[in-house]
């Protein structure tokens, strides 16, 4: 009796809150009445959040007032209503959105760390790859390297294997995240980091380029972050989505056939919501356009793909949140295919037969990511905080090797733990004057060691501790005058225990140098970086902006001890690389036509290069320069036709005299594995109805000839000559219901028979592999 009436009044009080808060929802429309996917919806007082993949959207709880709701997408004109609010009322709209010419401008950032900040506030070139384009350009490929070489400018081209090595962001090195969570091992750079999460649980894409201080240790050429998707996609209590598909070559479809299939659920219950998913892929022989195997050295020929992902969030109030969410990932390669060896010099190629390969399966085993997160954006003075704890544990085991005593096979493990603190406090409201600061503190422990499989130190462990405080002020004079400008200090402390280093193989002679027993030690590190630029924004059809921004890098450490030739820690060069880039740009929207230009210059006096010196690798640590372009031009011929192209170069050089010039005799190029050839790319997409699309992308790599053949006929590591190639992938969609459709991706679709440029500039045979042959993607998805 007791318990029913202690019930009823819970329930009696719950309602009588709930008749005091109101709810809003709504969806979302082109004119011709179809439902605009992934726009951005916000709500002031409140949140911003991504609007469903069927167009909906849903606020609940919200108190009595008047608020302003303002809803973008990219392509169309941003809409802002004044919506008021009553206690207990419910409201529900229909938002028709306009085409227009210049709203990609206006999309909103996440990336920056502030609570919100839009595309044109940025001083520095930007790229945002949303939520219809991956989809477009997964159809073709489920592999991140693949899709973001077709749409990201300056970002080198694809490797075509399960590495990314080599694939720089304007020449340097990029810190990939996943949530502002960082994928990527700095310490020592292992270069599988694009490939650690499934393409299918990211909603978008954010790439911010050129030296980044923001997020600290290995962004000197950028940043890419892949944001999850948002549990405010839906305002049901339970929905869900399953794609289903599969693969295979064309030309000898032979054991190349497999599949895919992913399954998440979502949904809203009250301040409760939720997104819990799961995937599963095994892949067939990957072959190249004459049919033969690819080479299994990082292939992805045989792999077994694993990936669940799941985030919970509860809405404490309109302006607090905690969300907690988990992902996990493993990719492992069969070991049922062996190497034929072929020949660089002889231009005889690299490929696979049946067989079986030493060592254990490689690839990454685990990835696990964890993060708890907490929101309040009504702080005293106005001021919003974001805190963000978490914790990535990675293991990555690479192939089988004979450049070991022996032979052998390498781990990275790398282990964080980490605490973001972000405040973002209105400094200034006034007409003509506006400003803001963003301010916080990075904690961060990260313990990375490479060693043999059999338990052999490669790479000894480094035991880093960092502390960063951090911040940020933009402000805006007469609204079209953008100022960005902050500092970081990061103090490092990196631990290292004694170790002996590996016997070193020369690759010239075939055999094994003298290992060199190392003291280990405490490396510290105290640097201040910082950034400032301006952007002017009164005329859509020319936005300019100049930048300068520092980066920090501690060099790939553990490629340093590994190849230490010293026997005191201390003896080595392990001073950090500190970038100075310099970037000058623009943006122009005239009607249906959008261009972008960057052009800039990054400088080292300190940089950190892995040449061949007399057969055995070895750490360059000379002054470097790197400078280079991208163009990008987009059009919307119609409301059913968009095209668009872009152009990307890069070049790179060492200060071999120190003398603060790069055109000198004893000055040299850097390497493939920093500098990318040209790079051209263009699609086409047509959209003649709400039911069918096609798309057609085109990827051109030019060639590179920087350094002279050896005495012996053959290039040196890292300097091979880069010859040209195009491929032209097709994807393709058809609505037959209005949750379900069907998607048909062909890659290289005209079958062009080349290889990579991975697979040219390291000159050696193991790597000479020949690009991926005609090959198809058939695959059904239905939402309910």
């Amino acid at each position: 009796m007791r318990r029913s009436l202690l019930l009823s009044i819970i329930l009696l009080y719950t309602q009588i809150l709930l008749a005091q808060t109101g709810n809003l929802k709504g969806y979302i429309k082109d004119t011709n009445g179809e439902p605009i996917s992934y726009a951005t919806v916000k709500i002031n007082p409140g949140k911003s959040i991504m609007a469903a993949t069927d167009g909906s959207f849903s606020f609940s709880a919200l108190n009595s007032s008047e608020y302003t709701l303002t809803v973008s997408a990219v392509g169309f004109q941003s809409q802002e209503l004044q919506i008021n609010l009553g206690e207990g009322i419910s409201r529900e709209l229909v938002v028709t959105l306009l085409p227009t010419k210049n709203s990609l401008l206006n999309e909103v950032i996440i990336t920056s760390r502030k609570k919100e900040q839009l595309k044109e506030e940025f001083t520095t070139a930007v790229t945002v790859v949303n939520s219809a384009t991956m989809q477009e350009l997964q159809a073709v490929n489920n592999n991140f390297s693949d899709i973001l070489s077709s749409a990201v400018p300056g970002l080198g081209v694809s490797s075509g294997t399960s590495s990314n090595w080599g694939q720089t962001l304007r020449g340097r090195q990029i810190l990939i995240l996943v949530d502002g969570v960082s994928q990527s091992t700095p310490l020592r750079n292992g270069s599988v980091d694009m490939r650690t999460i499934d393409a299918g649980v990211i909603e978008r894409i954010e790439v911010i380029k050129g030296a980044n201080s923001i997020y600290g240790n290995g962004a000197s050429g950028g940043i890419i972050n892949y944001i999850t998707r948002s549990n405010k996609t839906s305002d049901s209590r339970f929905a869900g989505k399953t794609d289903l598909s599969f693969s295979g070559g064309v030309v000898n479809p032979k054991g190349s056939i497999g599949g895919r299939l992913s399954q998440s659920i979502y949904g809203n219950l009250g301040k409760f919501d939720y997104t819990v998913s799961g995937s599963y892929e095994q892949t067939g022989k990957v072959r190249d356009a004459e049919g033969d195997i690819l080479g299994p050295t990082y292939g992805l020929s045989n792999n077994q793909v694993y990936n669940t992902f799941s985030k919970l969030g509860y809405q404490i109030n309109p302006d607090q949140r905690v969300q907690l969410s988990y992902n996990f990932f493993r990719s492992l390669e069969e070991t049922n295919l062996q190497e034929v060896m072929g020949s660089r010099k002889n231009g005889a190629k690299t490929y696979g037969i049946e067989g079986s390969t030493p060592g254990s399966p490689p690839g990454t085993r685990w990835n696990h990511n964890a993060m708890a997160m907490y929101t309040n954006d009504k702080l005293a003075g106005k001021t919003s905080l974001s805190v963000n704890a978490y914790v990535q544990d990675f293991n990555t085991l690479f192939f089988y090797s004979t450049n070991f005593e022996n032979g052998g096979q390498s781990i990275i493990q790398s282990s964080k733990k980490g605490i973001r603190a972000d405040f973002n406090t209105p400094l200034l409201a006034a007409k003509k004057l506006s400003a803001d600061l963003t301010y916080g503190l990075d904690l961060l422990s990260d313990v990375t060691s490479q060693p043999l499989l059999d338990g052999r130190i490669w790479v000894p462990k480094m035991n880093m501790l960092s502390t960063a405080p951090f911040m940020q002020v933009q402000s805006r004079l007469f609204k079209d005058l953008v100022f960005n400008g902050g500092i970081r200090y990061e103090r490092m402390n990196i631990g290292v225990e004694d170790y002996e280093t590996l016997k070193p193989y020369n690759a010239v002679t075939k055999t094994f140098g003298t290992s060199v027993s190392v003291k280990g030690g405490e490396i510290d590190y105290e640097n201040l970086v910082f950034n400032s630029g301006l952007r002017y924004n009164r005329f859509n059809f020319f936005r300019p902006y100049v930048n300068f921004s520092q980066g920090f890098s501690v060099a790939d450490l553990g490629l340093l001890l590994r190849a230490a030739r010293v026997d005191d820690i201390n003896k080595i060069q392990t001073e950090p690389v500190i970038i100075n880039h310099y970037e000058t740009g623009f943006e122009s929207e005239f009607k249906a036509f959008r261009f972008e230009v960057s052009a800039y210059v990054s400088k080292s006096e300190l940089g950190s290069s892995f040449v061949e010196q007399n057969g055995f690798y070895v750490i360059v640590r000379q002054p470097e320069r790197v400078h280079g372009f991208e163009i990008s031009a987009d059009v919307n011929l119609s409301s059913k036709i968009n095209l668009g192209s872009s152009y990307s170069y890069v070049e790179g050089k060492r200060d071999g005299n120190n003398n603060n010039k790069f055109n000198d005799e004893t000055d040299t190029f850097l390497g493939g594995d920093r500098i990318t050839p040209p790079k051209y790319t263009a699609y086409l997409k047509y959209v003649p109805n709400s039911k069918f699309l096609v798309r057609a992308d085109f990827l051109a790599s030019s060639s590179r000839n920087r350094f002279p053949l050896t005495n012996t006929g053959v290039y040196k590591t890292y300097e091979g000559k880069v010859d040209p190639y195009q491929v032209i992938n097709l994807s393709s969609s058809y609505r037959f219901k209005k949750s379900t459709y069907l998607k048909l991706g062909v890659e290289n679709l005209l079958n062009a028979d080349y290889f990579p440029a991975r697979s040219l500039w390291p000159s050696l045979d193991q790597y000479y592999v020949k690009g991926r042959g005609m090959s198809f993607t058939l695959g059904i998805s239905t939402q309910f």
